[in-house]
């Protein structure tokens, strides 16, 4: 079951200095500890210790890729895939082009029951979708903000020069950064969209029955299993409307799901 996987485990210093969330300072000595016990015990073949011991980091709201990957090892070690998928998908949220993440998600994916085939794509939406994932919304906020000072200061040699010549390359250069800038908004944008907006969830239901409307006594539609990625597209009540890549659509509980 486990042939590919990667069982690198971030050290515990890295971990800290990864978190998104949270005082650094006043938190350092705590949790490496905490991240060191937990590094040690994966390493131990401990992993429902190892578990509990990241769980009490995210449950005191500290976040970061890294956390959310190590947990979600031990989970796949322990064949809990639901868990694993939900953390590998968090941790894909915060670092989307990370190899390692993305290469153990696809691996649990296909320890699960179902096989959902995504829709076909144009090879230029596939380059889209793959351009603007190679960041997380804020890298991606940086890099405009480092092109859009460019722009300004090749707008500000632009105006100052003498030379033609130098115009010229200020000019070409200032536009050149320019529309790189707005490329990069238009990423940041998308990737936030991706990430925060479209709400997507996993299933943690042994076998669930779609509905054709939030009813019980509605018609079954299909059914999905536990592990596999659904995308929510709305809520009534106790129910929740929902998506799958290969197009499917249908009702079922809220609580059978767990937001990503």
């Amino acid at each position: 079951m486990n042939r590919g996987f990667k069982l690198s485990v971030i050290p515990a210093i890295l971990l800290i200095f990864f978190m998104s969330t949270g005082n650094y300072a006043s938190a350092s000595d705590s949790f490496s500890g905490i991240a060191e016990q937990a590094q040690k015990a994966y390493s131990d073949g401990q992993y429902y210790y190892t578990i509990e011991l990241y769980d009490s980091i995210i449950k005191q709201g500290y976040t970061s890729a890294a956390l959310y990957y190590n947990i979600g090892n031990a989970y796949f070690k322990t064949n809990q895939m639901p868990y694993a998928i939900w953390y590998y998908e968090k941790a894909k949220k915060l670092s989307p082009a990370d190899e390692s993440i993305n290469f153990n998600l696809n691996l649990a994916n296909t320890l699960i029951t179902d096989k959902i085939d995504a829709l076909p794509t144009l090879f230029y939406v596939r380059w889209w979708q793959a351009t603007y994932s190679l960041f997380h919304t804020d890298t991606w906020a940086k890099i405009s903000i480092v092109l859009v000072s460019l722009v300004f200061i090749f707008l500000a040699l632009f105006l100052i020069a003498r030379s033609v010549a130098f115009k010229k390359l200020s000019f070409f250069l200032c536009i050149a950064f320019f529309i790189m800038a707005v490329f990069t908004l238009i990423f940041a944008n998308k990737q936030f969209s991706e990430t925060y907006k479209q709400q997507s969830a996993i299933v943690f239901s042994p076998r669930i029955t779609a509905k054709s409307s939030p009813d019980e006594n509605s018609i079954d539609l299909f059914v999905i299993h536990e592990g596999s990625k659904v995308y929510i597209q709305d809520n009534v009540g106790e129910w929740c409307e929902i998506k799958l890549a290969n197009g499917n659509v249908g009702w079922i509980k809220k609580n059978l799901v767990k937001p990503i």
